[in-house]
């Protein structure tokens, strides 16, 4: 079955499954999920656990040797699967699936991958753990979702917090659940039973929003102007370097401006498009959303108004660059 984080405690709490698949490239997601089906495991007799690290070098042969051994000691164990890349290969998907259908009793599977795209969901390996077990995939929370996370996680260390901290905190430690959680454990341990103001916040926690220029880009094509803004602003007050936001927001439309062209010509853009400009699976929806409402010829406009800003923080035209490039921001977003 597939289900998401906030519903992991619930199941566990209704017993453990054979095997579990959890994914997402947010470590602190993934490994308090795998925490908790650690700890819900050894409750059940699953004393013993093995870890298997699978690299180019791995032997599929040695998973299936792991089965059978069990130390003097425990009756059950937890089998542990790491795949970084989420691409076990051909041999790989075809020892999972066999294991898993295969799987006894005295044996629970948990399989971590930090890199995933809808793409792997469709390989057997991971349908027969999704029909067979539980799959969960980590994401990073935005916006209210991460202020939610926020008064979750301070429900659960027991830190009262106002709704204005709820902000702060947010604007501060977005994009950054461990240096969120860190944080929270400070204020914990300085303020205890005591309710945290915004005003408490404000000199004690650093701002580690880990906005980036991607980031950035891909908050530009989801045509959210204000969020882009702070993120820009954010990146200023970090010290990158106005060239390379520059760069980063000309390549994308440069490369919206490649796929507004096909679209011109009545052709369908298709995989071999997007691999063409280094276009990601999981990017490829907000670029069609941002070519269903740009023009071809709003985005020459764009193009040539990223010149002007060139010219701008070269020093060869007059003008602030910082607010040039939140003007072409609201021009773009318009």
């Amino acid at each position: 079955m597939k289900i998401y984080q906030n519903q992991l405690e619930t199941q566990l709490a209704q017993g453990l499954s054979g095997c579990y698949l959890i994914v997402g490239d947010e470590p602190l997601g993934v490994k308090e999920a795998c925490d908790n089906i650690r700890e819900k495991a050894k409750s059940e007799g699953f004393t013993e656990r093995e870890v298997l690290h699978v690299d180019n070098k791995f032997k599929w042969d040695t998973l299936f040797a792991s089965m059978g051994t069990l130390s003097l000691f425990a009756e059950k164990k937890l089998m542990e699967l790491h795949i970084p890349t989420g691409k076990p290969g051909a041999a790989g998907s075809k020892a999972i699936t066999q294991f898993v259908e295969n799987l006894p009793l005295d044996i629970c599977l948990l399989i971590q991958c930090e890199q995933w795209n809808v793409a792997n969901e469709k390989t057997k390996w991971a349908k027969t753990i999704i029909n067979q077990g539980t799959y969960m995939r980590v994401y990073l929370p935005k916006g209210q979702e991460f202020s939610n996370w926020l008064r979750n996680r301070c429900r659960t260390i027991g830190l009262k917090v106002e709704n204005d901290t709820i902000v702060l905190l947010s604007l501060r430690l977005e994009g950054n659940l461990l240096a969120a959680a860190q944080e929270l454990e400070k204020l914990k341990m300085r303020f205890s039973n005591q309710t945290v103001t915004a005003k408490d916040v404000a000199g004690l926690v650093a701002d580690n929003a880990r906005f980036d220029v991607f980031r950035l880009t891909d908050t530009m094509l989801e045509n959210n102007l204000n969020r882009a803004i702070k993120m820009t602003r954010a990146l200023r007050q970090n010290k990158i370097s106005i060239v390379v936001i520059h760069w980063a927001l000309e390549k994308q439309v440069r490369t919206l401006l490649h796929f507004a062209y096909i679209k011109s010509k009545g052709q369908r853009i298709g995989p071999g498009d997007y691999r063409s400009q280094g276009i990601w699976q999981n990017q490829q929806a907000l670029i069609q959303s941002a070519l269903n409402r740009i023009t071809a010829q709003k985005l020459e406009i764009l193009l040539a108004n990223m010149a002007v800003l060139d010219r701008i923080i070269k020093g060869q035209a007059q003008g602030n660059e910082w607010l040039a490039l939140e003007q072409w921001m609201v021009e773009f977003c318009s």
